[in-house]
């Protein structure tokens, strides 16, 4: 295969543009497609060398240093991140220009679309005067899709391709409702019958298509949901949208990715100076330049992501200043760039050394940037406290290279902590409530020593309120505020002494720390019978109920059905082993479920979730389990555990039952459903019973425990 001046990355409508371009101006080129479907999107003929194939960032770069390349033009798919990525770094690496070719985005959607972690119906955004209104979701990634559609009702026409089906069918409990638009090739085909979805569901079709043709589509498969992405009009978008809204389809889409680059017109400009021997010279000269830029008089660019401690110079450390003091460029959050202005006096030895300051945090667009800014060697993202612990840094690490990139520790916001206080903290369990569901209770009765990352003062409010309200009035509430500044504040006291903490001021970086004397040290189940408060419902007794847990094999953060809940015996257990877990009590008796709030309630286990209602139909609109236990399916066995199946293929099964009745039914159950992995204990116990001076044994009732999946 012979080569050319440009190297272009193509497969799309932007690729076949750049193409068609460099053959009007007589340049040549080649032009790496990843699929049979790419080369044919190309038009015949011209200057253009071919070749096909996937290649991961280690084959890119052998090829760049194998060819005679001037500069890489990167069009391929808008949402190709990890491509476009590898393409950089191979750039990067072998000092080559790099062009990002940026599709036009579509003006369809403003930015106020409903976000679906809101606690509210789907968003409603008008099309236009005179129109239907376009119903519109928006998400980040296509696992937010999936898991938003899995607490939604209806058919769903994806139109995102093959490559991120699976996280629509692995999220999605009833594959039955998925309908998927893919390319027509048998390797495709094959994989989307290996993901579950049947010939009708696959939709085996290539593009370009009509807004009739896509409402014929959702007519058909009677979507409710539209999946798409922000392809813009090169990828059909408006087309797909148009129909939505005719039909009154709920278009659920996935956001395109932050990108820096060069429009088409721009982009041309640049490709402009590449014109026969006399353009090859000049991009010689280019690249000379940009390769001397990256280099440096001083060796190759050198990237470090730094952890600054608190925030001040006392706890930032002599590798971290050191790095700092020879930076040419440094990116961070606009709180920790402000402390590094402050310190930047301090760290420098020639007062005038004005290094640039870049408000960004996020890896990708940092790379972005950096692709474009060549002239930059010694570059430096700063992220707080240090780069291990609950940092930025995690964000970084997938947009660079680990080969490419110094890390230098810094000091955490716990070290500092715990210093101030003073307290150990080898022994404490460590946790972040920064944007995530926590259940302070539930981990303050289970370790005696937490140290909690915190958002703000609601948080700590929060925390407070939840074990003041469960009477933990032992536990010991330390707060830091503002750690290393000026204003710095260490508070102590009880939970109640913190309820009304947010009203106390603005702002401010918090850290906590709940110390509990009374913490259980009890790792294995068997909370004892007369704990519970049984009144006249039915209880799984201890004896079994140990047995039965053993055999969930649960985890900490288990999502777990108890059908047939009873009086919460189960589903306290579960809660306290699965301290990061949900448990989702499911009884259809109202004097039960008030004794599994109240059981729930006493033993201090705050992730337990009364469902009312009868199983299967009580278990519709729950998040898929990881785990179930069936205590009482009131007949209705069969279709309970086809829909845990259907919810979850992998879920893990007990069923406890005592009448051969029901044992033959969970028999022939485990039968029809191919469960070569079953287990079937018979359990005989008896307990002693003080009679005077003597123990008798009293027998309990025998319990047949079946066990499978997962």
């Amino acid at each position: 295969m012979s080569g050319g001046v440009i190297l272009v990355f193509g497969g799309t409508a932007e690729g076949r543009q750049v193409s068609d371009y460099l053959n009007e101006r007589r340049i040549p080129h080649t032009v790496c497609v990843a699929t049979e479907y790419g080369e044919e999107v190309l038009n015949p003929g011209g200057l253009a060398a071919v070749r096909r194939g996937r290649m991961n960032r280690e084959e890119m770069l052998e090829f760049l240093r194998e060819q005679t390349f001037e500069a890489v033009v990167d069009a391929t798919h808008p949402y190709a991140v990890e491509v476009s990525a590898n393409i950089r770094a191979a750039c990067t690496e072998t000092g080559l220009p790099y062009l990002r070719c940026l599709r036009p985005r579509t003006d369809i959607m403003p930015d106020d679309l409903e976000d679906p972690a809101a606690e509210r119906s789907a968003g409603e955004t008008a099309a236009g005067p005179g129109k239907e209104r376009l119903r519109t979701v928006r998400v980040n990634t296509a696992a937010e899709a999936a898991d938003y559609l899995e607490s939604r009702q209806g058919r769903i026409f994806l139109t995102t391709g093959s490559k991120e089906l699976s996280a629509f069918t692995e999220r999605i409990s009833d594959r039955s409702r998925i309908f998927a638009r893919v390319l027509p090739s048998a390797e495709v085909i094959s994989s989307c019958r290996m993901l579950g979805l049947e010939g009708r569901q696959i939709c085996a079709m290539q593009g370009p298509f009509s807004e009739a043709l896509n409402e014929a589509m959702l007519r058909q498969t009677e979507a409710a949901f539209l999946v798409t992405k922000d392809t813009g009009k090169a990828g059909g978008f408006p087309e797909k949208m148009e129909a939505a809204r005719r039909l009154g389809v709920t278009a659920v889409v996935i956001r395109r990715p932050e990108e820096s680059g060069y429009p088409w017109e721009e982009l041309k400009e640049r490709l402009a100076q590449f014109s026969g021997s006399g353009g090859k010279a000049a991009a010689g000269k280019e690249k000379q330049m940009e390769s001397t830029a990256l280099q440096g008089s001083g060796g190759r660019r050198t990237i470090s992501c730094v952890g600054i401690g608190m925030g001040t110079l006392a706890t930032l450390t002599r590798e971290g200043a050191e790095v700092i003091r020879e930076a040419d460029i440094l990116f961070g959050a606009k709180r920790i760039l402000k402390s590094v202005r402050e310190m930047q006096g301090l760290l420098s030895d020639a007062p005038a050394r004005r290094p640039v300051f870049i408000e960004e945090y996020a890896g990708q667009r940092i790379s972005d940037y950096l692709s474009q800014h060549p002239q930059y060697r010694k570059i430096v993202i700063l992220v707080s406290g240090d780069v291990g612990f609950y940092s930025g840094a995690r964000g970084i690490r997938d947009a660079f290279p680990a080969e490419r990139i110094r890390y230098c520790c810094g000091i955490s916001s716990v070290q500092y902590f715990a210093s101030r206080i003073p307290a150990a903290w080898q022994d404490a369990k460590l946790l972040s409530a920064h944007g995530r569901e926590f259940s302070a209770l539930n981990c303050v009765r289970r370790y005696p020593k937490l140290i909690v990352l915190v958002s703000g003062r609601e948080d700590v409010a929060q925390i407070c309120a939840e074990l003041a309200a469960a009477g933990q009035h032992q536990v010991r509430v330390t707060v830091g505020t503002n750690l290393s500044y000026p204003d710095e504040r260490i508070e102590s006291g009880p939970p109640q002494s913190f309820t009304d903490f947010a009203a106390r001021g603005d702002g401010g970086i918090h850290i906590m720390m709940l110390e509990n004397p009374e913490a259980e040290h009890v790792v294995t189940p068997g909370i004892a019978d007369d704990r519970f408060v049984r009144g006249r419902v039915p209880m799984t007794k201890e004896e079994v109920r140990i047995l039965s847990l053993a055999k969930l094999r649960l985890h900490e953060d288990s999502v777990v059905y108890d059908i047939g809940a009873g009086t919460g015996s189960v589903s306290a257990e579960i809660a306290r082993l699965c301290t990061f877990g949900k448990v989702y009590a499911i009884e259809r008796n109202p004097e039960a479920l008030e004794l599994i709030r109240g059981n729930c309630r006493n033993l201090c286990v705050s992730n337990v979730i009364p469902v009312e209602g009868e199983a299967p139909q009580a278990m519709e609109g729950l998040p898929a389990p990881t785990h179930a236990f069936i205590g009482g399916s009131g007949g209705s066995m069969r279709e309970i555990v086809r829909m845990l199946l259907r919810k979850n293929p992998r879920v893990r099964i007990v069923i406890n039952v005592v009448s051969l009745e029901s044992l033959a039914e969970a028999a022939e159950l485990l039968q029809e459903d191919a469960a070569a992995d079953a287990d079937i204990v018979q359990v005989s116990a008896a307990k002693a019973k003080v009679l005077g001076r003597y123990h008798m044994m009293n027998a309990l009732n025998p319990v047949y425990i079946i066990s499978f999946g997962g």
